[in-house]
């Protein structure tokens, strides 16, 4: 029962998620108005606001104007819910469950903010750092996780000036720095190598099937925050995995 309940709890939270996906790059309270169709403004119903049910049965339209409801609203909500069970039955209702759960929902709404906009909005990833290492804190690992800060935050901050004088442009915002450094503190190191090198591999794979695809060329902007936000997922659902992984290079942690 409580495994269902931690599905169907986080299914509601993933429905704020996208609220905040939606409304934190344009400026709109989160608080007021209510839910409402981003193309004709009617207020939604209670009952058409049910977590992935009410897109099942409206057909994925809006009951006022018919037009197309974005399937990022029930995926949100599913992947948000498996987010909640999956941690649930690793971490049960300890410390790290709720560190974590805020942990992953930061990624969700910076996952889906970068996706649709290109932009990561500091005022998560920022406070996230503090959250992450006041985790640390609790868990005594507060050098790993101030390591982890920098040196994924520093990392990534020299790819970007690095990139940007050999290719004279911006190749990296400094919300990838932001967020690398808040996913250091949360996992610290050495598993922020982890989750970088993940997102790098993952990033490259979908890049070039992006191109491959779309027939779209290297100019073409790939955010890079989903698949950071990937890895430092990643890193956590396998923590055992990667600590095996490191034991076989010789490291033990």
């Amino acid at each position: 029962m409580l495994c269902i309940f931690s599905f169907l709890f986080g299914t509601a939270i993933g429905s704020f998620l996208n609220v905040l996906i939606y409304r934190l790059p344009i400026g709109k309270s989160i608080v007021k108005p209510g839910s409402f169709c981003p193309h004709c403004r009617k207020p939604i119903k209670w009952y058409e606001n049910i977590p992935i049910i009410s897109f099942l049965l409206l057909k994925g339209k809006c009951s006022g104007c018919r037009k197309s409801i974005s399937l990022r609203y029930p995926l949100v909500e599913l992947f948000t819910g498996l987010i909640f069970l999956c941690l649930f039955i690793k971490f049960d209702l300890g410390v790290e469950f709720f560190f974590y759960l805020f942990f992953f929902c930061s990624l969700i709404v910076i996952s889906g903010i970068d996706f649709s906009h290109q932009i990561i909005p500091d005022i998560i990833s920022m406070p996230g750092i503090i959250i992450g290492i006041a985790f640390q804190l609790l868990n005594g690992n507060v050098k790993l996780g101030l390591v982890g800060l920098f040196f994924g935050g520093g990392l990534i901050l020299l790819i970007r000036v690095f990139g940007g004088w050999v290719y004279k442009k911006e190749v990296m915002g400094l919300g990838d720095v932001y967020l690398t450094a808040m996913i250091g503190a949360f996992v610290g190191f050495p598993f922020v190598l982890v989750a970088i090198f993940f997102a790098a591999l993952s990033g490259s794979v979908m890049g070039i099937l992006f191109i491959v695809s779309t027939k779209q060329n290297r100019e073409s902007l790939i955010p890079f925050g989903p698949f950071l936000s990937l890895g430092g997922a990643a890193v956590i659902l396998f923590h055992n995995q990667v600590v095996g992984m490191f034991a076989l290079l010789g490291v033990y942690l």
